[in-house]
């Protein structure tokens, strides 16, 4: 077999300063070490490192998890012993002997109300939210000595339960068995409990995640019914509030005008009476101290005026127009404010109002702190491994999602060897993982070249480029791969040359190079002739020879 040494020569000159070329000026970044002329082949093959991995490709870019959670404390997990406190929507069981009928027992089941009442025969309601057990059993005895159903010195017989308890309540979700709410059955109740009671712990589980919210006040949207007793003591309702259609401080001369009749018309002249009168509250309360509260109104012909009436009427505005209201009780002023804060009634009539009322100052700390909650990480692993420090004690109310991380699929594309869809099954999947995922980077796949396009909000995304060959060296941190990502891994103008240089030779036996049939002369296949006898068997088959 013969071999032509000079041009092989050549050959191998021309592809070292090929490579060389590459690897100093068209950004060929694997190391000589690596791959010679194969830049797709990526590794670090020399050090041991420990890297970061970040979970974000820019500021735009939300991380994985939920942002702000924070590690549990110390206070966490420690347990608070306390009694049960009455909420709306308990329902109780109440048992008194010789309540409704001597040597009879009576047992009431009542459900606390949304405003935290119940109802119980002869005593009428009570409010009994935010009272322990023992305190509704002592308000009870208390009450019914002073209506006369026991007697002052007796001690009745009374046993007071809790069928049903709203207000030791957690709820659960995410990758559990059973989603829903779950009751806190003591007040030493932690983070595996409550799992273990929703199901089974998923081993695919990452971080599990507990929102817990403070208290916050209630709002009402209505006063108790006008002798409804609010722990024990009986509660007049509170004169309405001052509204923009009340117009009380209205003085008219003489005998105040009889309400018009549904249907009736108003005279012209109270009409025109009343719309001056609103144009002055207008004016009073845009400018206030303008208009003093004393100015005697625009009286009608037939009304005398007067600056000190002895009982002004109560002007109100209904369908369009002012009619006289129902008339202030005996002895009430109409310039004095409500003692309490008032809550609107049908049937109240509002106070007068001399000026407008002066600016509130906002708090605008604690309204920007009202929507916030305290999120709290806990690792899954530790947990499952019984970590103390992570079964933290679980509150009212809080919600506990057990994250299964990135459900959904990613798309690889460009030069690798297999591109295609690629499913998320809740695994954090790094950007090294999904290119081997792929079967690698293909003959022409360039390690500089490689971009992931990520959604970051609706109608959005961003494309960000990375450097793999930097990235598997250790010297750019590796990243997470969320679902709907697309990596695309691009190529080179000189690849194409590289992968025709690296399939023109291979390495066999002896470390000797054979040609390929790109390079080699069409004799080096076959067993050699000589020379003299190949140019007689030509003469003799031109019939030259004798």
């Amino acid at each position: 077999m013969r071999y032509h040494e000079p041009r092989l020569v050549h050959r191998l000159s021309a592809a070292f300063l090929v490579s060389a070329a590459c690897a100093a000026g068209t950004g060929c970044v694997s190391p000589w070490w690596n791959g010679f002329l194969t830049p797709q082949e990526l590794g670090n093959f020399r050090d041991n490192q420990v890297n970061e991995i970040q979970r974000a490709i820019s500021f735009r870019d939300k991380p994985l998890g939920i942002a702000g959670a924070v590690d549990p404390t110390p206070e966490d997990l420690v347990a608070s012993v306390e009694e049960y406190m009455i909420g709306a929507g308990d329902m109780l069981s109440i048992r008194l002997m010789d309540f409704l009928q001597l040597g009879v027992e009576t047992e009431l089941t009542p459900i606390v109300d949304e405003r935290g009442y119940i109802h119980v025969p002869q005593l009428d309601w009570m409010h009994v939210e935010g009272l322990t057990l023992r305190q509704l059993q002592e308000e009870l005895i208390r009450k019914g000595k002073e209506k006369g159903i026991y007697a002052a010195e007796a001690e009745p017989t009374m046993v007071v339960q809790t069928l049903t308890r709203q207000q030791r309540l957690y709820n659960i979700s995410g990758a559990i068995g059973v989603p829903g709410t779950f009751p806190i059955i003591r007040p030493d109740f932690r983070l595996r409990e409550a799992i273990n009671q929703a199901g089974n712990f998923d081993p695919n589980i990452r971080y599990v995640y507990i929102f817990r919210n403070e208290p916050r006040p209630k709002k009402y949207s209505s006063t108790p019914a006008k002798d409804r007793p609010v722990n024990g003591r009986e509660q007049t309702p509170p004169a309405p509030p001052v509204t923009p259609t009340a117009m009380s401080d209205m003085s008219a001369a003489g005998s105040p005008p009889p309400p018009a009749a549904a249907g009736q018309a108003r005279p012209a002249m109270r009409v025109a009476a009343a719309q001056n009168d609103a144009e002055r509250e207008l004016r009073e309360a845009l400018a206030p101290g303008t208009t003093p509260v004393g100015t005697p109104k625009a009286a009608g012909p037939s009304e005398p005026r007067t600056t000190a009436p002895a009982a002004p009427p109560t002007i109100i505005y209904v369908n369009d127009g002012f009619v006289a209201g129902p008339a202030p009780a005996p002895g009430s002023t109409a310039s004095t404010p409500p003692a309490t804060k008032p809550l609107p009634g049908p049937e109240q009539v509002a106070p007068p109002r001399a000026s407008a009322p002066a600016a509130e100052t906002v708090d605008w700390e604690s309204l920007a702190a009202e929507g916030q909650q305290r999120v709290i990480r806990v690792p899954a692993d530790r947990l499952r491994s019984g970590d103390a420090n992570y079964n933290v004690v679980i509150h009212h109310q809080d919600w506990i999602e057990l994250d299964p991380g990135s459900v959904g699929v990613f798309y690889m594309a460009g030069h690798v060897n297999r591109p295609g869809v690629y499913s998320l099954s809740g695994n954090e999947i790094t950007l090294t993982q999904a290119i081997a995922s792929a079967g690698g980077l293909d003959q022409l796949a360039w390690p500089t070249r490689c971009e992931i396009r990520r959604r970051i909000d609706g109608d959005r995304e961003e494309t960000t480029q990375w450097d793999l060959s930097r990235i598997v060296d250790g010297q750019d941190p590796d990243l997470f791969i969320k679902k709907d990502d697309v990596i695309n891994v691009g190529t080179h103008a000189i690849a194409p040359l590289l992968a025709t240089i690296r399939s023109a030779f291979r390495f066999t036996y002896g470390f000797g190079f054979v040609y390929d049939r790109n390079f080699a002369d069409i004799d080096a296949y076959a067993p050699q002739v000589n020379a003299n006898d190949r140019h007689r068997a030509e003469r003799a088959a031109r019939g030259l020879l004798n």
